[in-house]
């Protein structure tokens, strides 16, 4: 078996009919960005996603675990997990609806507040060095073509 020396660079991998597939772009750029995020994010055990659950309570007060599951299209008890986690740090709280007492509703408490205003003011820096190699009008298009395709989806 051959060694690697210091310095030596490995190979790139050949990816064959993956170069053609948005997905797998789409993917590379997500674990990209969620490796820059999770590397220099002032708050590090909060993760791109708790973050945007985060920023819909906070711009949603009240909002119920439902709505938020059915809006985000994602896995209610997947959801329930990450909402329990935000919950068991002192980020978000839950209020019981006065409209149907089956339900709660979703709010942050003020220490989720003020992670949630220093991930904000974070985030900017992190665009800007993942996108760094795109011109002002390039980033516009790439949200543009985004929001396309999950709009698209309904």
């Amino acid at each position: 078996m051959a060694t690697r020396r210091l310095g030596e660079t490995r190979p790139a991998l050949e990816i064959g009919a993956l170069s053609q597939f948005v997905g797998y772009w789409l993917r590379r750029a997500q674990v990209a960005f969620f490796e820059d995020f999770m590397r220099g994010a002032p708050s590090p055990e909060l993760t791109p996603g708790q973050l945007a659950l985060l920023e819909l309570i906070s711009k949603n007060p009240n909002l119920s675990q439902n709505r938020l599951s059915e809006g985000l299209r994602v896995d209610k008890s997947t959801l329930a997990l990450t909402l329990h986690r935000l919950s068991r740090r002192g980020l978000i709280r839950r209020i019981r609806s006065t409209e149907d007492r089956r339900q709660n509703g979703l709010r942050l408490t003020a220490e989720g507040q003020s992670v949630l205003r220093s991930m904000l003011r974070y985030i900017p820096r992190h665009e800007r060095r993942m996108t760094s190699k795109l011109s002002a009008s390039e980033r516009r298009t790439v949200v543009r073509l985004l929001r396309k395709i999950v709009e698209e989806r309904g």
